[in-house]
């Protein structure tokens, strides 16, 4: 399987992507409404659901659920799974490994000036080299110095496009990266070469989260890997209709409201 062709079932051919994070084991103990959701994945194909990012166990465990979507391998892990800032995290997995489980495309974290920045680096670089060996896609997720975000130097737009070049300049075929859902956005994607995805963003009502996915795209964003705010919510197929109906049919909030609404009720 070509690298072009395993790309075409990660973004669309539109360019724009919905994917959907079950990757949450491998950095946090709250993984609520995951595994009810890795079910449900073949009913939100239909509904616009372009790939999902996995960990190995699902990966095995529910291949059957994964087929009509592309499927992402969550490369790494938390070195403190109890830390609830995710303080750190290292590759457990490679890019063989997906070619044995068939998937489509690898995900790594990077956090650029961090203190361990460059042994991210060098892990990345080496992820890098087997993916090209394989013809498999590469997603880094870049995050300025640490996943929390909590500081406004680690929201601040200019410096995540800084961190999404440092990202496509190791190799990334696409980056994964934090939205402010600020004008300063638009940095962000016009800063790199190759398509940026925002992660989840905030835990809100829907048609506030509904809001920030067309700010996400509006700014550049090619379009959203969301995890909880898919998983938590009353009725995930929904959201995905709604989310894919921002992302790939380019409607207003209130129409994916309307989608959302309408396939909730039925």
């Amino acid at each position: 399987m070509t690298h072009s062709r395993r790309m075409s079932r990660v973004i669309g051919s539109d360019g724009r992507t919905v994917i959907l994070a079950l990757d949450a084991a491998n950095f946090a103990t709250d993984i609520n409404g995951v595994d009810a959701t890795v079910a449900q994945v073949p009913l939100m194909a239909p509904h616009g659901l372009d790939a999902v990012l996995v960990g190995v166990g699902i990966a095995r465990r529910c291949w059957a659920s994964l087929q009509s979507v592309g499927m992402v391998l969550r490369c790494d892990t938390v070195t403190d799974l109890y830390d609830g800032s995710i303080p750190g995290s290292f590759i457990a997995n490679d890019a063989l490994d997906a070619v044995r489980l068939g998937a489509d495309g690898v995900v790594v974290m990077a956090f650029p000036g961090s203190a361990d920045h460059i042994n991210l680096q060098l892990q990345t670089q080496d992820l890098y080299r087997e993916c090209r060996e394989y013809n498999m896609p590469l997603i880094v997720e870049a995050l300025p110095v640490t996943f929390v975000g909590s500081e406004p130097e680690h929201r601040d737009p200019a410096n995540v496009a800084a961190a999404v070049r440092v990202a496509a300049e190791l190799g990334a075929d696409i980056v994964k990266t934090r939205y402010s859902g600020t004008a300063e956005d638009k940095v962000i994607a016009a800063n790199a070469t190759v398509p940026v995805v925002a992660l989840g963003g905030p835990k809100t009502g829907l048609e506030g989260y509904l809001a920030f996915v067309k700010h996400c795209v509006d700014s550049g964003a090619a379009g959203i890997a969301c995890g909880r705010n898919i998983v938590q919510d009353p009725n995930p197929v929904a959201k995905v209709a709604a989310l894919a109906a921002i992302i790939h049919d380019q409607v207003e909030v209130a129409q994916a409201l309307e989608v959302y609404h309408d396939l909730a009720s039925s």
